[in-house]
């Protein structure tokens, strides 16, 4: 198979499977690829694909000379092609990159805070999830222990102090420069890194995204993720 056929089979594939994975509803013969560029996989290539798009509709459109088409696709756009159908065929899943519910330091209201500090001190942590009968109940993190300064005008803790000490301080509202998020378990890794920025209205940073399985913060908790386990463990991913 020379590169023209290798192009234009490659973009019908592109076609077929971005339709059927990300818009059904289209009717079949609609122009689809630009709609593509907009999803979180595929934003890179925005230009490389529009750029395959006219090249595409040049092949097809414009008649041949002796049979022979007046322009050949280069390797470099059969390389973006596979990409782009690689990656809608199978998104890659942010879960595969989280730490997963079985594997996640909590703590609880009863847990004694110098244990928690001490622990994410050793391990470089810096939000501790809090469950209550299995459902979060908020996040423990350096804002908690800023909040309640602020709130108290001074804070001793000694070995007997538990986490029940923050509980006006740990739920998700209450963390004054950050937030967090919550996707269903499927969400895909690109759709989680277009979230990790600063909210420009608040002046805000996404803190932590929780994966539940309703996407709902009264979900339950599957899986999380921080910004620094997104560049540590998907930069690859996601060319940063």
């Amino acid at each position: 198979m020379n590169n023209i056929d290798k192009f234009l089979d490659l973009y019908r594939q592109l076609e077929r499977i971005g339709r059927s994975n990300y818009f059904p509803d289209i009717p079949e013969g609609s122009p689809i690829i630009t709609r593509l560029t907009t999803i979180p996989s595929l934003r890179e290539f925005k230009e490389d694909v529009e750029y395959c798009r006219v090249v595409r509709n040049f092949l097809v459109h414009t008649p041949r000379v002796r049979d022979v088409y007046p322009v050949i696709p280069s390797d470099d756009m059969i390389k973006i092609l596979e990409k782009c159908v690689s990656r809608v065929k199978s998104p890659i899943k942010a879960m595969d990159f989280s730490i997963r519910r079985e594997n996640m330091f909590s703590a609880k209201l009863e847990d004694k805070v110098l244990y928690i500090t001490n622990y994410m001190n050793r391990k470089g942590f810096t939000h501790i999830p809090v469950f209550e009968d299995n459902k979060l109940l908020g996040v423990f993190s350096d804002n908690v222990i800023y909040s309640y300064i602020c709130d108290k005008g001074n804070l001793h803790i000694d070995d007997n102090t538990t986490l029940l000490e923050f509980i006006n301080y740990l739920g998700l509202s209450f963390h004054l420069n950050e937030y967090f998020a919550f996707m269903k378990a499927d969400a895909t890794l690109y759709e989680v890194s277009d979230l990790f920025n600063i909210d420009s209205k608040s002046m805000k940073k996404l803190a932590v995204v929780f994966f539940t399985d309703t996407g709902r913060f009264d979900g339950n908790v599957k899986g999380m993720m921080t910004p620094y386990s997104l560049l540590r463990d998907a930069p690859e991913y996601l060319n940063i």
